[in-house]
């Protein structure tokens, strides 16, 4: 995590506090719209309810990963809602909900980030190790300056890995210096 460790219970807990907030939130919007006349009004609460599904839905998938229950995902629309833009308004709408709401947006939005960041890179080493046991993709990453620029800054920043890097190259021209050697005293 970043700055403050929570304990996998606490995450649990303050996401799942956060989704029935927001299904409240929903709710009550819900039914403030069928009171507005103004379309403008109504097209701001409709927005405003469609950031705050969207993000309730990207809350319930890190709930559902945390706690390992994928029963929480039935009957989700996962569709979509990354391309949810935040509305102006919501900044507004989360600080007239009170000062606990917005302490505990940020603390639950700390979880989420901390817990994607986890998950790719946890998909990024997977990858890098498939990557890595196939002689067919190495052949291909070994074409692409880009994958070889990355794999040689990711070493170079590494000191260690640096070190062995040049330990195995230090120990491949020894073995074929005293090759050409033995080489030589057979002529």
């Amino acid at each position: 995590m970043t700055e403050t460790d929570y304990s996998l219970q606490d995450s649990i807990d303050t996401i799942s506090a956060v989704v029935e907030r927001k299904k409240n939130e929903i709710s009550d919007l819900e039914g403030k719209l069928k009171r507005y006349r103004k379309q403008d009004k109504k097209d701001a609460v409709e927005g405003l309810i469609k950031y705050i599904n969207a993000d309730m839905v990207s809350y319930i998938t890190v709930l559902a990963d945390l706690s390992g229950d994928d029963s929480l995902l039935e009957g989700l629309d996962l569709d979509g809602i990354d391309d949810v833009e935040r509305p102006d308004c919501y900044d507004k709408y989360l600080e007239s909900q009170g000062s606990d709401v917005v302490e505990q947006e940020m603390k639950a939005d700390e979880i989420r980030a901390d817990h994607c960041s986890g998950v790719l890179e946890a998909w990024y080493e997977d990858i890098g190790l498939q990557a890595l046991g196939s002689d067919k993709m190495i052949r291909v990453m070994m074409k692409d300056p880009y994958i070889l620029g990355v794999i040689g800054e990711a070493i170079f920043d590494d000191d260690i890995l640096f070190d062995k890097l040049n330990k195995c190259f230090s120990g491949s021209k020894k073995k074929s210096k005293k090759k050409s050697k033995k080489g030589k005293k057979k002529d």
